[in-house]
């Protein structure tokens, strides 16, 4: 935090301190007693935020307290002789107690009571005596470790608790026990806050008696006292914890003062008292959570007061006040803020503290004003006895003097003398510097940067008023670089000037060159005589001599000797290197390849054009430009177009560089980038400056909009430079190849098939070629991931397959000779698969050309199969019963733009499903789908156990080919069918046995087959229901006890009597029993699923146009049971 202006206006440590509650020990022996010594740690160690705010102090058993002032029965002829007594908020808070507890080691049964009531009450009188005449509350509290009070004993308690309040005139109310055991930490929290309600009773009774001294004052003679009585009553309600009484009698004690006559005898005593109100005014807003209400306090007082300056001989003295008031507050707001406080940038403690640097800059120059001539010290010492003053804020030449005219001017002279000398002497730059730092640290963190450079530059030149020139050089630098950015020639310039005048101080070879360079930019509002002489310097540094000083700075005697000093000490090489990226330049620099990318047996021109934007001729010895590769750099000479050494650029002209750039073979593929741009300036290499400009970035410049550039000055000139196009990079490309490569394919390749790819090679040089490398590979896209579900090679039915890419080598391809290779494709996904050919292969045994094909195949599906689900009555389900058939129905879609072949299908099922009969032939066996055709084939599956999870049917595995392939070239596809929600259990198995069709009127024989699927005996009741399509024999109704896992079977003849698609006598069976594990519903579903519901039947047989009918005979019926 910074640290403001001078010991006079500090804030009093009994002011700024957080006021508590003063309460006093005594009796506790804390050296020779654990037991004292536990309970002194429990009131004071380990204290947290919700206990109320107490300061305890332990007092021996002889202290001795201040003796109290005797009391004023009138104010009438009584005169202050000032307003805040010094010693008067310290006394409360650390001198006279609100309650004194006396501890007394004191059980209910001891032996000795009535010695140790004595010595009790002896005790008690002591310190009331020691309090003789002040209000401050008496307790006792007696510390017991004897065990508890027996049942039926209280009464005896009770009559000694009496005789000992009797004995020591104590209030029942302020006796209180202290059991020393495991819960000492709880006793000792309610006896905190029995103390704390005495205190209160003491700090209320303190404020009666201040408020009762009004009715005797008058505002003639007393005008102080009504300011001290209400700053009274304002501290006595913060150490009773009342912050809004207390700031309301802070306020009205600042009204009053402001009532006060001021004169020059009194004005630093008013200006002190009122620094303090308005100090706990503020902090007591900003712990209320009331900032505007502290800033609008802030901005009264200083309003009111920014005038009251006082004898001008002095006036540094209120300069100093208001950097004091201003720092104070800031650190008031930031100790809020830090509390939780929230802040912008328009109002932050930053702008505080740098309104306390400015006052302190008013400071410093009302002293070098008014302190320059003294020189002497008076004796005897005037200022004598400042520390014992009996007020706040008063002199110590003349203290409780409350008339308007000094009483010995000679004293007052002297005393004027006294604080000018010691004025003299402050550091007045340093508290400046920390004030700044403080406002620099709040300025970053509320992100004003603006506001962070001045502060910067104002610390820099506080910094080279305390000839602290290397500090201020760092600072300027770094500022110099943030305008550069913000494009300000002003500002810019005034920060350069400012720097150099550092340099000539601190002596640096380095920093005076690149700072003087950076002023020949046409940016730097400057003379050109000042440029001049800047230029005409820094060649008289690199000869050994040091720089010429301009007339308006001025340096030591030893001038000379200080930069030669430096020369000797300097290790600086020849030439001087001055870094130009973050420098504003008078030269500025464009550099281009001739070409994008050339071929590595050929070569590429590269320009630089050099502008001078100054006024001077420019004189440059030795020109290089530096060319980057991913492995290494090369620095290039530059001839200019006119060769001349040293090549003179005359001013605001434009001057033109260049060189020829080769590659080597080991430089195929690389890209070169140029870096740098080197320019040595000087008429000798060995008395230059060499001037690095970074081709990337170029040197900040000034630029003014391009629709202003043509009425600028010298715009032909800039026109013609920004005409210049930069190409900063190129590539070496390999020499262009003469080998012809044809690819074939018939795509679309199908997903997961070898797909072939023939390519065909034709060596068109003018020469035979070996080593050729034909390298095949998959692009893969930016930020994608390997493809690995995409693999080449180039026999499938031989090779192990590996991700690609594959290789193939040939030896040796004569002139005018042909090759082809053949190599396949298998892709997993769909989509489109980009392959990179890359053919490489050298000439006349030197030279290595390489030719890149690229090649995109399309991955298609060749097929789609959709799986369906049906009962064997064909209706389509989604789930399927334990132990009973279902259909799977495989429809296979053919998508491929190629006819398919199919070799052979095959469905591996997952338990619990099995396929019904022991084999299962493919129905699409060496069938031919074309285009758009779809395949059609079923599996009779059945579910040997319910389950009531998804069940997964298995896989569908189809083995295919093209057409036109060979058998060989078989590609298997499995696909996964979709699952069936669940398998529920079927209780029972029901079948129903009948002809494919029927004839009217002749009977046919229809058996019913009912199985118990389950461990358990199930008894069922059957009805057969009748129909008008029929005549039926068997049995209508029945009741069936059926066994576990036995087949009972009914048998029927059945007589049609119409024709057509016919409705069967409807079966139905019901549960016999109500407490059966078998539903109606669940029974209707079996027999829906299960028994067909209609069959065809035929007209009568028709012979020689007679109808021939069967005769009506009998029906029979007949059931069996089968285990």
């Amino acid at each position: 935090m910074a640290q403001c202006s001078g010991e006079l206006f500090d804030v009093p440590g009994e002011l700024s301190s957080k006021a508590h509650t003063f309460i006093g020990l005594s009796g506790l022996d804390t050296l020779n007693n654990a037991t004292h010594r536990a309970i002194w740690d429990a009131f004071t160690n380990n204290r947290r935020h919700d206990k109320v705010s107490v300061h305890y102090k332990l007092f021996p058993p002889e202290h001795v307290f201040p003796t109290a002032k005797p009391k004023r029965n009138t104010y009438e002829w009584y005169i202050p002789k000032g307003i805040l007594k010094r010693n008067w908020m310290n006394k409360y808070l650390n001198v006279v107690p609100s309650v004194v507890v006396i501890f007394y080691d004191l059980d209910w049964f001891d032996p000795f009571w009535n010695e140790k009531k004595i010595e009790c009450a002896s005790r008690v009188q002591s310190v009331r005596a020691a309090l003789e005449g002040r209000t401050t509350r008496i307790a006792v509290v007696l510390i017991q470790t004897g065990p508890p009070i027996p049942a039926g004993d209280e009464s005896i308690t009770a009559e000694r608790a009496a005789t000992l309040c009797t004995t020591c005139e104590l209030n029942a109310k302020n006796l209180f026990l202290l059991p020393h055991n495991d819960h000492l930490h709880g006793y000792t929290l309610r006896l905190e806050n029995a103390f704390y309600d005495l205190a209160q009773s003491f700090y209320n009774q303190k404020v009666r008696t201040v408020r009762g001294h009004r009715d005797h004052l008058n505002k003639t003679t007393h005008q102080y006292l009504f300011v001290r009585h209400q700053f009274k009553m304002g501290f006595l309600n913060e150490l009773k914890h009342d912050a809004t009484a207390a700031s309301k009698h802070y306020a009205q004690a600042y009204s009053h003062l402001l009532d006060v006559r001021v004169v020059d005898t009194n004005t630093l005593e008013v200006k002190t008292v009122a620094a303090y109100i308005n100090y706990k005014l503020c902090r007591i807003a900003f712990n209320q959570n009331l900032p505007r209400d502290a800033i609008a306090q802030f901005r009264k007082h200083i309003d009111l007061f920014k005038n009251m300056v006082g004898p001008k001989e002095i006036s540094f003295e209120h300069h100093a006040w208001l950097s004091k008031q201003f720092c104070v507050f800031g650190e008031l707001f930031d100790e809020a803020i830090h509390h939780g406080l929230p802040a912008v940038q328009t109002q932050h403690p930053g702008i505080y503290f740098h309104q306390a640097a400015q006052h302190s800059m008013d400071r410093k120059n009302a002293c070098l004003e008014n302190c320059q001539d003294i020189n002497i010290y008076p004796q005897p010492d005037p200022l004598d006895g400042l520390e014992d003053l009996e007020f706040y804020g008063q002199r110590p030449w003349r203290p409780g003097k409350l008339s308007a005219e000094p009483a010995d001017a000679v004293k007052e002279k002297e005393a004027i003398q006294a604080l000018q000398f010691k004025e003299k002497s402050v550091n007045h730059s340093m508290i400046i510097i920390s004030l700044l730092g403080s406002a620099i640290s709040q300025a970053k963190t509320y992100r004003c940067p603006r506001t962070r450079r001045q502060l910067v530059v104002q610390m820099a030149e506080e910094y080279y008023h305390a000839k602290d020139f290397k500090k201020a050089l760092t600072l300027l630098s770094h500022m110099l670089w943030e305008f550069r950015g913000e494009q300000w020639s002003l500002l810019m310039t005034n920060v350069l000037l400012k720097a150099l005048e550092c340099v000539y101080h601190s002596p640096s070879v380095t920093e005076f060159v690149t700072l003087a360079i950076e002023a020949q930019s046409s940016t730097v509002l400057m003379q050109q005589e000042e440029k001049a002489v800047l230029l005409e310097n820094i060649f008289r540094l690199l000869k050994g001599e040091p720089p010429i000083v301009p007339e308006n700075i001025q340096v030591g005697a030893n001038y000379g000797k200080v930069w030669r000093a430096s020369f000797a000490a300097s290790n600086e090489s020849k030439p001087i290197t001055v870094e130009m990226t973050n420098a504003t330049s008078f030269l500025e620099t464009k550099t281009s390849f001739g070409h994008s990318s050339f071929q590595e047996d050929k070569s590429t021109s590269l320009k630089i054009w050099i502008r001078n934007k100054c006024s001077q001729k420019v004189s440059i010895c030795r020109s290089t430009v530096t060319v980057s590769s991913p492995t290494n750099s090369t620095e290039l000479q530059l001839v200019p177009a006119i060769e001349t050494v040293p090549y003179t650029l005359e001013p605001h002209t434009i001057g033109e560089f260049g060189c020829s750039f080769s590659a080597k073979q080991e430089d195929v593929g690389k890209e070169f980038t140029i870096s740098s741009v080197n320019l040595c300036l000087g008429q000798k290499l060995d008395e230059s400056i060499l001037l690095r400009f970074s081709a990337q970035n170029n040197p900040q410049t000034f630029t003014n909009p391009t629709e202003l550039v043509q009425f600028g000055f010298n715009a032909k000139e800039l026109r013609q430079f920004q005409d210049q196009e930069q190409l900063l990079s190129c590539s070496v490309c390999p020499r262009e190849a003469h080998l012809s490569a044809k690819i074939e394919n018939e795509g679309p390749a199908l997903l997961g098939e070898w797909f072939p790819v023939q390519l065909h090679l034709e060596n068109n040089e003018n020469g035979p070629i070996s080593s050729v490398v034909i390298k095949i590979s998959l692009m893969q896209p930016n930020g994608k991931e390997l493809d690995q579900a995409t693999h080449l090679c180039l026999n499938p039915m031989a090779e192990v397959i590996s991700p690609p890419p594959i290789m193939i080598e040939l030896d040796k391809l004569d002139v005018n000779s042909s090759c082809s290779y053949t190599f396949h494709l298998k892709s997993l996904r769909v989509g489109q698969k980009s392959l990179v050919i890359d053919i490489t292969y050298i000439l006349n045994e030197s030279t290595k050309c390489e030719r890149i094909e690229n090649l995109d195949i399309e991955i298609v599906k060749p097929f789609e199969a959709v799986a369906k689900f049906f009962t064997q009555k064909f209706d389509q389900v989604t789930k399927a019963y334990s132990q009973e058939p279902f259909v799977v129905l495989l429809e296979l879609k053919c998508l491929s733009p190629w006819s398919l072949a199919i070799e052979d299908t095959n469905l591996e099922l997952v338990q619990p499903l099995q396929n019904v009969g022991k084999t299962c032939q493919s129905q699409l066996q060496n069938e031919v789908l074309n285009t758009g055709e779809v395949g059609t084939e079923a599996y009779c599956v059945l579910a040997e156990k319910e389950s009531e999870q998804p069940v997964s049917v298995g896989m569908y595995t189809i083995r295919w080919r093209r057409k036109n392939t060979p058998k060989e070239m078989v590609t298997s596809s499995s696909i996964t069918l979709p699952a069936l929600l669940k398998v529920d259990p079927a209780p029972l198995l029901v079948e129903m046995e009948l002809p494919a069709h029927g004839w009217v009127g002749s009977p046919m024989a229809a058996s019913v087959n009912i199985c118990n699927r389950t461990s358990q005996l199930l008894e069922v009741e059957l009805n057969l229901q009748a129909s008008d399509a029929f005549m039926f024999a068997g049995q209508k109704q029945l009741k069936l006890r059926l066994v576990p896992e036995t087949v009972h079977t009914l048998c029927y003849n059945l007589y049609p009597l119409l024709s057509g698609l016919v409705a069967l006598p409807q079966l139905k069976l019901s549960p016999a029993d109500s407490s059966s594990e078998l539903r109606a519903n669940q029974l209707a579903e079996l027999l829906e699923r299960s028994l067909p519901t209609h069959i065809y039947v035929m007209v009568t047989r028709s012979l020689c146009g007679y109808v021939v009918t069967s005769n009506f005979f009998p029906f029979s019926a007949s059931c069996e049971g089968q285990i």
